[in-house]
């Protein structure tokens, strides 16, 4: 017995140093498990999420609790994709560490459903005869729209539907009807139409059958220039009610207009820049757009070239080839934006921009200039050049030139349609003197006072100078109607004065013609040229020079 249970005891010795050696295998797997939300706050769990394993291409849902698992992962980093519908998919990185759960927690969002409402035309003008007119509703968004049309205490206007619904990358029509009967005088009015949360006006004017606009718009033809990017054209209303205007059929890329529509007031007139982008514009083209006031449609033709022709690459300033001088080639010019006209008077009294052509009286005569030819006025002949246009037709505008031999006399003037003078430069004692209103230079008295004069150093002799007038009008205070002007001289500062009106001042009547020189007859007294010379004159209707514009155009001697 005891020898059996030595054997015993033996036994159970030479096992234990076995079993105290033998460890449990290294698991060499992980798992990846999370918990899907679907609120701000992340604590509403979101069930039925198909998550997907992007490389592997495992894939399971979530539960009820908004939770997933998968198990028995190899090390390393996996993209895991999580899919549910109305709910932007998400994608998240997790890396797998063998022997441990791997969190991949995610919120996910509501799809943003959006209605992007086009409506075409935004504006409507029925002018003084049509009664139909309709605009198209169009929904670029990826969901359905409710709409609704407000056209607010209008008994005159009503339309074929005032609410509906439009599907996602549809259109409808809406034809507005008016009547007339109820009308007294011109109206112009903004309706809305609501959608998806958002308002989208609609511009609609009407005139009674008893109450005319006239639309004139000079030029139709715009011709831009090897490398011109701008060009004014001007929309005249001559008739007693107010002109509302809009176009249509702009078909090139490459053209914009700083207004697209628009109201003139009777006897007003407005001026749209026309802009090309060079860079969608790879040969000679031409192409059009149409002006409408609901009764007169009038095409606009724009020539543009792409390249410039005539000039001496090898001798860019070279005097004796024509096509060579900046005044023939718009495209060098500098300072190009709203260059309404440009006169570099070379064997010409013409526009080098081709829309405002001049013509000499009584003979000027052309001899050199600061770049190419300038034109010398005679005081015993009383020469001139005449602009029969309203060069000047805004409350904002630049005045560019050149000039030498400079006396007391008369420099350039704006006649308009009453025959008076309303924008008069002339000389007076030695000093530059700017008249804008008509009142003014009406009178001997006030023509003359000190306070229309700058005050500067001599500018006469034979020397050229480059004069700049920036003008600006301003009604601040509803009473007094202010005219302030700014004068450059070689480039440099020289002056401001201001003109004011007070109290009542009849409405503006801007020039239909632009003359140089010659004999200027006010009322009580007369003005005539001296034998000055003037050379490269810019006409910037619309626009104010600045500073450092002013100074570029004299380094160019332009």
């Amino acid at each position: 017995m005891k020898r059996f249970t030595y054997i015993l005891t033996f036994l159970m010795l030479a096992v234990i140093p076995f079993t105290a050696c033998t460890e449990d295998p290294e698991e060499s797997t992980g798992s990846i498990s999370g918990y899907v939300t679907g609120s701000s706050n992340g604590s509403d769990p979101l069930s039925g999420v198909s998550v997907s394993i992007l490389s592997t291409g495992q894939s399971t849902t979530t539960g009820s609790d908004g939770t997933f698992v998968f198990r028995d992962m190899q090390p390393g980093s996996y993209s895991l994709q999580f899919k549910k519908s109305g709910y932007d998919t998400t994608t998240k990185s997790v890396t797998v560490v063998a022997g441990m759960n791997n969190q991949c927690d995610v919120q996910m969002s509501k799809e943003n459903h959006e209605a992007d409402i086009v409506i075409n035309p935004s504006s409507l003008n029925f002018g003084t005869t049509q009664t139909d007119m309709s605009v198209t509703i169009k929904n670029n968004g990826n969901a359905t729209a409710e709409w609704s049309l407000n056209l607010g205490d209008n008994n005159w206007l009503s339309a074929s539907q005032l609410g509906g619904s439009i599907q996602a990358n549809r259109t409808q029509s809406i034809t507005f009807t008016v009547n007339r009967s109820y009308l007294s005088e011109q109206k112009t009015v903004v309706v809305n139409l609501q959608a998806f949360g958002n308002s989208f006006p609609i511009t609609i004017s009407c005139a009674p059958k008893n109450i005319t606009s006239t639309m004139t718009v000079e030029p139709t033809t715009l011709k831009f220039a090897a490398d011109a990017t701008q060009q004014t054209f001007t929309i005249r209303n001559t008739g007693n009610a107010a002109l509302t205007w809009q176009t249509s059929g702009i078909s090139s890329p490459a053209v914009t207009l700083s207004s697209t529509s628009g109201t003139v007031a009777a006897g007003g007139s407005s001026s749209i820049i026309v802009t090309i982008d060079r860079s969608l514009v790879t040969n000679d083209m031409v192409t059009t757009f149409i002006i409408s006031d609901g009764i007169v449609d009038q095409t606009i033709t724009l020539n543009i070239l792409s390249s410039p022709s005539g000039d001496d690459p090898d001798n860019p300033d070279n005097p004796d080839n024509p096509g060579d001088d900046p005044g023939d080639d718009p495209g060098k010019l500098v300072v190009t934006n709203g260059l309404a006209a440009y006169y570099t008077l070379n064997d010409s009294y013409d526009d080098v921009m081709g829309q405002y052509d001049g013509f000499g009286i009584n003979d000027p005569v052309f001899v050199n200039g600061v770049s190419g030819q300038a034109t010398q006025f005679s005081k015993t002949n009383d020469s001139s050049i005449l602009v029969p246009y309203g060069l000047i037709c805004n409350k904002t505008f630049s005045i560019s030139f050149w000039v030498k031999d400079l006396n007391d006399g008369i420099i350039f003037t704006s006649k308009c349609s009453d025959n008076l003078n309303r924008f008069t430069l002339s000389m007076y004692n030695g000093r530059l003197k700017w008249v804008c209103y008509g009142d003014n230079n009406r009178y001997e008295s006030r023509y003359k006072d000190e306070n229309l004069s700058f005050i500067h150093g001599s500018i006469g002799g034979n020397t050229w100078h480059h004069i700049v007038i920036v003008s600006e009008y301003t009604d601040p205070n509803y009473n007094d109607r202010t005219w302030t002007t700014v004068l450059y001289i070689d480039g440099k500062k020289a002056g401001t004065i201001t003109e004011t009106r007070a109290g009542f001042v009849a409405g503006v009547d801007y020039p239909n013609s632009f003359v140089i020189g010659g004999t200027t007859k006010f009322q009580d007294y007369t003005l005539t040229t001296s034998n000055f010379t003037i050379d490269n004159l810019r006409i910037y209707d619309s626009r104010l020079l600045s500073a450092e514009e002013v100074k570029e155009i004299y380094n160019a001697k332009q």
